[in-house]
C-alpha cells in the first residue's frame, strides 16, 4: 500500500515533455478522415475528446499526441502520414497565429510569427523553433533520438511549413523553388525516401544537424500581393498579448524548471548556469525561489523525476538514453536514482505501465 502512494505522488509531478493544441489533432483526424479512415476510435482509446478539449482552448500532452499518431500511421498504413498531414494543412489550424501569417507582408514575418509565438500552439521543454534571417533558417526542435512515434512529427511541422509559405508564394503565381532552397531532417534516411523527394521541391538532406527549411533569402523580403498591414500588426498585437500572458503566468519555478529541462542534456547545470540563463543573479534567483517557498536543488530533483517518469512511461527511448538526457553521469546512476524515486527498476516500470 505504501508503494501505491508513492507512485501515485511521483506520477502526480507535472513536469512533462510538453504539450500541443488541439488544433493539430483536428488537422490529423482530418487527413485520415480524407485517407477513408476514421480517427475516432483511436481519440475514444485514449480519452481525448476534441469537442471538449476545443470549448477551452485545451492541448494534449506530446507523449500522447505521438502515440495518437503512431497509430494513426499504423491504422493508415502511411507511414508518410506527416506528409499528407501537411498537404492538408490550413492557417486555420494555426489559430490567431494562423491568420496573422495570412496577413504577412513577406515570408521573413511568417516565419518570425510562427518562432517568436509557438508557445501559443505547442511547448516542448526541451527547445523551441527559431527563425535565423542571416541564415534564412526556420527551425524546428524535435525530441530525439527518433523512433516510430515521432518521425511523423517532424515531417508534419516541415510539410505544414512548406505548404503554408507555399500557400502565400503562389498567390503571386510564383513558382516554389524560387523561394524554398532546402529542407533539413536530423534522422537518418528512410526506405520510403523518395516521397520525401517528391514532395517537397528541393533537396531533402537527412541526417542533418537540425530540422528545419532554408529560404532563397533573396525572397526573404520580397512583398506578398495579398497581405493586409491593418490586419497584420492587430493580429500580432493579439498574438504578442496571448503569448506575454501565459509567460506572466509561469512562476520562477516554472521559468527555473523550463530552463532545466532543456539543459540537462549530459550534464546538470548548477544555480550559476541557471541565473545566467534567465538573465539575473544567482543570489537574486535564490531569493526569488525562497519567496515561493522552494529552493533550486528541489527543483532541480522534481523536474529530473518528472522527465524521467515520463520518458520512461511514454516513450521508447533506451534507458541510457533516458540517463543522458536528464544528465546523469552514467546509466547505472540513473537506475539508482530511479529505484529510489519509484521503488521500482525502469524496465519493470515501463512493463507494469505498458501493462495497466
Amino acid at each position: 500500500m505504501a508503494k501505491y502512494f508513492r507512485w501515485q505522488s511521483l506520477s502526480d509531478i507535472k513536469t512533462g515533455l510538453g504539450d500541443i493544441s488541439v488544433n493539430f489533432i483536428q488537422q490529423m483526424a482530418f487527413t485520415v478522415d480524407q485517407l477513408g479512415f476514421d480517427l475516432m476510435p483511436i481519440l475514444d482509446k485514449y480519452h481525448v475528446s476534441i469537442k471538449q478539449l476545443s470549448a477551452h482552448n485545451g492541448r494534449v500532452a506530446i507523449p500522447k499526441y505521438m502515440r495518437l499518431g503512431f497509430e494513426a500511421l499504423t491504422l493508415t498504413k502511411r507511414p508518410d502520414l506527416g506528409l499528407e498531414m501537411g498537404r492538408n494543412s490550413g492557417f486555420q489550424y494555426y489559430g490567431v497565429l494562423g491568420f496573422a501569417a495570412m496577413a504577412a507582408k513577406n515570408m521573413a514575418d511568417m516565419a518570425s510569427l510562427f518562432a517568436d509565438y509557438e508557445i501559443l500552439l505547442s511547448h516542448n521543454i526541451r527547445g523551441q523553433s527559431d527563425f535565423n534571417f542571416a541564415e534564412a533558417r526556420l527551425s524546428f526542435y524535435s525530441i530525439a533520438p527518433y523512433n516510430n512515434y515521432n518521425f511523423f512529427v517532424v515531417d508534419s511541422v516541415l510539410a505544414s511549413w512548406y505548404c503554408l509559405f507555399n500557400t502565400r508564394w503562389k498567390s503571386q503565381s510564383q513558382q516554389p523553388e524560387a523561394f524554398l532552397k532546402a529542407v533539413h531532417i536530423e534522422y537518418p534516411e528512410p526506405s520510403n525516401s523518395a516521397l520525401y523527394y517528391a514532395f517537397f521541391p528541393c533537396p531533402v538532406i537527412f541526417n542533418s544537424d537540425f530540422n528545419g527549411i532554408i529560404f532563397n533569402k533573396e525572397v526573404l523580403l520580397t512583398p506578398l500581393l495579398d497581405d493586409c498591414e491593418t490586419s497584420y500588426l492587430s493580429l500580432k498585437t493579439i498574438c504578442e498579448t496571448q503569448s506575454a500572458r501565459l509567460i506572466a503566468n509561469q512562476t520562477w519555478q516554472d521559468k527555473v524548471a523550463d530552463k532545466i529541462s532543456q539543459h540537462l542534456v549530459g550534464k546538470m547545470p548548477d544555480i550559476d548556469d541557471m541565473a545566467v540563463l534567465l538573465g539575473t543573479t544567482p543570489w537574486t534567483l535564490r531569493r526569488r525561489l525562497y519567496r515561493e517557498s522552494t529552493n533550486y536543488q528541489t527543483i532541480m530533483d522534481t523536474t529530473r523525476q518528472g522527465l524521467a517518469l515520463s520518458y520512461v512511461r511514454e516513450t521508447t527511448l533506451t534507458f541510457s538514453e533516458i540517463a543522458y538526457l536528464l544528465g546523469f553521469s552514467t546509466p547505472a546512476a540513473f537506475y539508482k536514482a530511479f529505484k529510489r524515486w519509484t521503488g521500482e527498476t525502469p524496465k519493470h516500470f515501463r512493463k507494469q505501465y505498458l501493462n495497466r
